[in-house]
C-alpha cells in the first residue's frame, strides 16, 4: 500500500479532529448543566437533606437566581458557538482556487490511475476541505474575482509590485491571506486553525470567535464561582466530596482560563487590526503596497523629470501567467501557450515602467488567460473603463501603480483602536455583544481597497509626493486619529487653513493697492 505524502496524515487528523471536538465540548457543557442543575440546584438547594445536626431550609431564591443566570448565559453561549460553527462550515473565507489546480488535479488522478496506484488516485481524489457541495461553490463564486485585484486603488504587493501567488491553489493571494496547510485552500484574513470550533478562523468567522469565547468565558465563570461557593459551604457543614461535583468545578476552571485567554488575545488583535499569524511579525514586517496613479498625478510625475519611484502596469500579459505557472510546478500544454501568446502582442506597452522590472524573476500575471474584466458585466466604480468593437478584443484601460514600502511595524490598515475593533465588531454596542450580523471586515466592495487604510498609506504618498491634491486628505485630517470628535477638528481645521488663505490674499491686495498709490 503506498504511504501518504508527508504531512498529509497530521493534515487529515487536524481536519477529523476539528469535527470531533465541537461535539465533545457541547457534551462537557451538557454535563455541567446537569450537576448545575440537578445535583446542586434542586437536590441541594431546593431538596437539602436533614443533617446530623439539625434540619437545613431550603435555599429556595438562591436556586431560581442561579438557574435563571446560568440558562441565560447558556443560551447566549450556545447562539454564539451555533453561529460560528455555521460560518466556519457553509462560509470558511475561502479564497477560490485558480484553473489550473482543476487541470493539475486531473493530471495526476489520470497519472495515478494509469499507473495502477488506487491509493495515490483516491488521495488525489479527494478533496481537502469541508464538503464538495463547497468546492462547487468556490468554483462558481464572482463576487470575489481574485485575478482583478488591480482594479483596487490600493492592494498589497512584493517588491517587485506583484501580489503574492500561492504554488499551492495556483491563485493569487488577496490582501492579507494566508494559506492552510490543514485545509489545503488559501484563507482571507487567516487568524488561526481551531479544532475546539471546527475548523478555520478568519475574516468571516472572528467576530462570532471573539463573541464565544467572552461568553463562553462568563459562562465558566458562573459555574466556577456556584460551585467553589457551595462546595465549600457543603465540605465544611458535612465534609462532603462528589466526582460530579469536582468534575464540573475543573472543567469549569479549565475552560474559564482557556476562553478568557484566548478571548483578550483576540480583543487585542482587534483593537490593533492584526491577526495571530501578523502578530508574529507585527513589529518588524515592512508592507510593499502598490498605490494606484491617477492620470494627473502620473502625468506631473513624468513631467517632472523624477525617476525616484518604481512603477508598474497592469493588467499583464497573459504569457506571464504560463511563466508562472511553470515556476510553480504546473505543467502547461501548447494549447495553453498558444492561447496567451496569440493573445499578447509585444508593442503593447503594459511591461513594468521601471526599467528594472525587467530582471525580476517572479512575473506577475492575469489568473485566466482571457482579457480582465471580460466576466464582469457590472465592474464597480474602482475598475477600469473597458471598450470594444464589434469582432475585436476588449480593450482594458491600464492602470499605473507606484510601489512603495512601510516602515518596520507600521501597519497600513490600523485605523485607530477603536475604529479597528468597529471593523471587526459592528458599528453598534448589540452588534458586538450579539451574532446578529457578519463582521463589516467582509464588504470588500469599497473602490479603494480591499481593507480600510489608515494614515499611514496617506504618509506614504505624501512622503513620495504622489498625492492627487483634489483627493487626498492630509493625515493629521483622518477622523480616525481623533476618535468620534474627528470629523469636528477637521472642520475647524480647514476653516483655519480657509481663514488664514483669506488673510494672505487680502495682504497682498493691500500691498498692491499701496504700490499702486506710491
Amino acid at each position: 500500500m503506498k504511504s501518504m505524502r508527508p504531512g498529509e496524515a497530521n493534515k487529515r487528523g487536524n481536519v477529523a479532529t476539528a469535527r470531533i471536538v465541537p461535539a465533545l465540548l457541547l457534551g462537557i457543557i451538557g454535563y455541567s448543566s446537569w450537576v448545575v442543575t440537578k445535583r446542586v440546584c434542586i437536590d441541594y438547594l431546593f431538596h437539602p437533606r436533614a443533617r446530623a445536626s439539625g434540619t437545613v431550609h431550603a435555599q429556595t431564591g438562591d436556586a431560581i437566581a442561579i438557574l435563571t443566570i446560568f440558562y441565560l448565559l447558556l443560551l447566549i453561549t450556545l447562539t454564539c458557538f451555533g453561529r460560528l460553527l455555521q460560518t466556519i462550515v457553509t462560509n470558511p473565507g475561502f479564497v477560490p482556487r485558480g484553473a489550473q489546480w482543476y487541470i493539475e488535479k486531473e493530471r495526476r488522478l489520470r497519472e495515478a490511475q494509469s499507473a495502477g496506484h488506487k491509493e495515490e488516485a483516491l488521495e488525489y481524489g479527494a478533496t481537502e476541505g469541508y464538503t464538495p457541495s463547497q468546492l462547487r461553490r468556490d468554483r462558481q463564486r464572482e463576487d470575489f474575482p481574485v485575478q482583478d485585484f488591480w482594479h483596487k486603488d490600493v492592494f498589497v504587493c512584493g517588491w517587485d509590485g506583484r501580489p503574492p501567488f500561492c504554488s499551492t491553489c495556483y491563485n493569487y493571494k488577496p490582501d492579507r491571506a494566508h494559506h492552510c496547510r490543514e485545509l489545503g485552500r488559501c484563507v482571507l484574513k487567516m487568524d488561526h486553525f481551531c479544532p475546539w470550533v471546527g475548523g478555520i478562523v478568519s475574516e468571516t468567522s472572528f467576530k462570532y470567535f471573539i463573541q464565544f469565547t467572552f461568553w463562553a468565558a462568563l459562562f465558566c465563570l458562573d459555574i466556577l464561582v456556584v460551585m467553589a461557593y457551595y462546595f465549600a459551604q457543603r465540605r465544611r457543614d458535612e465534609g462532603f466530596i462528589n466526582v460530579h461535583w469536582i468534575l464540573a468545578l475543573a472543567f469549569a476552571s479549565l475552560f474559564f482560563i482557556f476562553s478568557a485567554g484566548m478571548c483578550g488575545s483576540s480583543l487585542q488583535f482587534a483593537f490593533v487590526n492584526s491577526s495571530t499569524i501578523e502578530n508574529l511579525t507585527r513589529r518588524t514586517k515592512v508592507w510593499y503596497l502598490a498605490v494606484y496613479l491617477p492620470t494627473r498625478v502620473l502625468e506631473g510625475y513624468q513631467s517632472s523629470g523624477r525617476t525616484d519611484l518604481r512603477l508598474i502596469e497592469y493588467p499583464r500579459p497573459p504569457s506571464e501567467q504560463l511563466q508562472l505557472l511553470q515556476q510553480h510546478g504546473a505543467k502547461v500544454n501548447d494549447s495553453q501557450q498558444s492561447v496567451a501568446w496569440e493573445g499578447w502582442s509585444p508593442s503593447d506597452p503594459t511591461i513594468p515602467v521601471a526599467a528594472h522590472h525587467q530582471q525580476t524573476t517572479r512575473p506577475a500575471v492575469s489568473i485566466s488567460a482571457v482579457t480582465p474584466g471580460e466576466n464582469d458585466p457590472r465592474p464597480p466604480q474602482s475598475q477600469p473603463d473597458c471598450s470594444f468593437s464589434p469582432g475585436g478584443p476588449v480593450r482594458v484601460e491600464k492602470r499605473t501603480f507606484s510601489i512603495l514600502e512601510t516602515a518596520p511595524g507600521a501597519n497600513p490598515f490600523d485605523i485607530g483602536p477603536l475604529n479597528n475593533f468597529k471593523e471587526v465588531m459592528g458599528y453598534t454596542v448589540l452588534d458586538w455583544f450579539l451574532p446578529l450580523r457578519p463582521s463589516p471586515l467582509v464588504d470588500h466592495s469599497d473602490p479603494t481597497s480591499m481593507y480600510k487604510l489608515g494614515p499611514v498609506v496617506a504618509r506614504m504618498k505624501n512622503k513620495a509626493g504622489i498625492t492627487d491634491g483634489l483627493h487626498e486628505m492630509d493625515p493629521e485630517d483622518d477622523p480616525t486619529r481623533h476618535g468620534e470628535s474627528g470629523k469636528e477638528q477637521t472642520r475647524q481645521k480647514r476653516g483655519k487653513r480657509r481663514h488664514r488663505r483669506t488673510r494672505r490674499s487680502q495682504a497682498s491686495v493691500d500691498h498692491a493697492a499701496r504700490g499702486v498709490e506710491v
